[in-house]
């Protein structure tokens, strides 16, 4: 199986190691549109270290691009529990994906 690396998305047939592996994974994925892979990415990177917050907050807005906004609160919340202080920057996740939900 190859994976995609954050080197200008080149492919790479070793596996990713660390949070951080999975993370630039992901940070690919999404670049290139491939947002299911990449949400899958950010899981393992969650899996591996579950106080990641970086992969919540990305996560979370693949989720509402995708709409799927119950995930995106959902990510959103344990984001801003592990980083209070990316109140703004994820308040404004939650805000447009809970009215979303309420719509």
């Amino acid at each position: 199986m190859a994976y995609i690396t954050s080197e200008a998305c080149s492919v790479s047939d070793e596996m990713p190691k660390s949070h951080l592996d999975y993370y630039r994974m992901a940070k690919s994925y999404g670049a290139s549109g491939r947002y299911e892979e990449a949400i899958e990415a950010y899981e393992k990177a969650i899996e591996l270290k579950r106080d990641y917050a970086h992969a919540w907050y990305y996560k979370a807005q693949l989720h509402y691009r995708l709409k799927e906004y119950d995930q995106a609160v959902c990510c959103a919340e344990t984001a801003l529990k592990l980083e209070p202080s990316w109140n703004h920057h994820v308040q404004r996740i939650l805000r447009e994906a809970k009215l979303r939900l309420d719509a």
